[in-house]
């Protein structure tokens, strides 16, 4: 690879990252601007009064998320067993079904979809197709709140198809983990080896030709033989571009619903157990989990996905009371102290959103996020095909961007 190559990576989350460092791993000049004044993007790790860390993004890493697991043993970052579960949960609330009876339904949900014709999976909702399963009442509306709050949206607004890659009605009962000092370890330990990260950089412009990338800060800019632009699809499509994107790319990006997510977290007196506890009446749950040296973080998380969760909650009018006291009705033996921490996703100047909330049309279309244009290449989760929404798939989008990129400046 030519040595005096230069790239410009927009975006300092795990898909910009990702995608640096795979160009530097190759000798390729790299420099990374970030809106933000931190690296991880919608990876956020802070600490409670307590001490506690908590996670305000991206929290799970699952078994099959090979690249993270690899990320984080080449930089030294140790992960631990949560102790609990993002996807088994113990129902809470009146009349709720069983563990027992979800699995059940659960079992008939897969059944159904794999009996599905293909041009019937394209054209439904999940919230169509949960309907049209046989099974318990109590464990339909349980199975389909969180879901709805997986997937951050209304169910009658998701593509069926948007569920392609894995056994999506699985209780995934599996074993789960994080970086022990917090997710966002991960992020600061890729940048603090690359030579170029600069926060504070909001990038408005881009420049492209056949000779390379030119990104316009204000009055400022830099320039590049190629670009990784590495932001959430809702920044990108709002990005100036010229010559301007390609019609699909564009309405590719700017039509892309994202989904509605906030996290909530309160400091907990003692150590908690590990627990994981699913509503029975709206789209949030809560859980407990272990940090660093295997030991319970002295907190309670809470996470509410879609607009009814966040409206019930009263999240829409700015209130934390509601979810405070929906934290302690769910957990009546832990004594919460100390302000709690709220972040909305949907607030994020940077993000506009949780993660990618697919509809029928912008899954039909999601190949072309992905594809390169020129000396651009376009990485983020909502490029990760059924990866999307998560810490793998951003890693794994930086990747393919960066080898889209290696391969424009070959053609140099």
């Amino acid at each position: 690879m030519d040595t005096h190559a230069r790239s410009i990576v927009i975006g300092a989350g795990f898909a910009g990252l990702s995608a640096a460092i795979a160009l530097a791993d190759e000798g390729v000049g790299v420099t990374v601007l970030e809106a933000r004044e931190r690296v991880g993007g919608r990876v956020w790790s802070t600490t409670l009064t307590n001490g506690a860390v908590v996670e305000l993004g991206g929290e799970w890493i699952m078994a099959g998320d090979s690249v993270v697991r690899e990320t984080a043993s080449r930089f030294g970052v140790p992960l631990v067993d949560t102790g609990a579960s993002f996807g088994r949960r113990d129902p809470w609330g009146e009349g709720a079904a069983t563990p027992e009876a979800q699995s059940v339904f659960l079992e008939a949900a897969d059944a159904a979809l794999a009996s599905l014709p293909p041009d019937r999976t394209g054209v439904m909702s999940v919230g169509e197709f949960l309907d049209g399963v046989d099974g318990d009442p109590a464990a339909r509306s349980i199975v389909a709140l969180r879901l709805a709050g997986t997937c951050a949206r209304d169910l009658r607004e998701v593509s069926l198809a948007s569920f392609e890659g894995e056994r999506p009605f699985s209780a995934h009962g599996d074993v789960y983990h994080r970086a022990a000092e917090g997710n966002q370890a991960i992020a600061r330990a890729i940048a603090s080896e690359l030579p170029d990260v600069r926060t504070g950089h909001v990038v408005d412009a881009i420049e492209h030709d056949r000779d390379g990338v030119t990104a316009r800060i204000g009055p400022r800019s830099e320039r590049a033989d190629v670009a990784v632009v590495a932001v959430p699809a809702p920044i990108a499509a709002r990005l100036r571009f010229a010559p301007a994107l390609p019609e699909a790319l564009a309405s590719g990006l700017a039509g892309l619903p994202m989904g509605e997510a906030s996290k909530f977290a309160v400091a907990t007196k003692r150590r908690p157990p590990a627990r994981s506890r699913q509503s029975a009446d709206r789209s949030m749950w809560c859980w407990t989990a272990d940090g660093a040296g295997g030991k319970p973080r002295r907190c309670v998380t809470g996470f509410a996905g879609s607009r009814a969760a966040h409206e019930s909650l009263g999240l829409t009018s700015g209130e934390v009371l509601p979810w405070l006291e929906a934290l302690r009705s769910m957990n009546p033996d832990l004594t919460l102290v100390g302000e709690p921490v709220l972040y909305s996703w949907a607030d994020d100047p940077f993000a506009l959103g949780a993660y990618s909330g697919w509809d029928r049309t912008s899954w039909e279309r999601r190949g072309v996020l992905a594809e390169p244009l020129g000396r651009l290449a376009f990485a983020g989760e909502h490029t990760a095909g059924d990866r999307h929404g998560t810490m793998e798939g951003a890693l794994r989008s930086g990747r393919r961007a960066a080898g889209q990129a290696l391969k424009a400046l070959a053609s140099r």
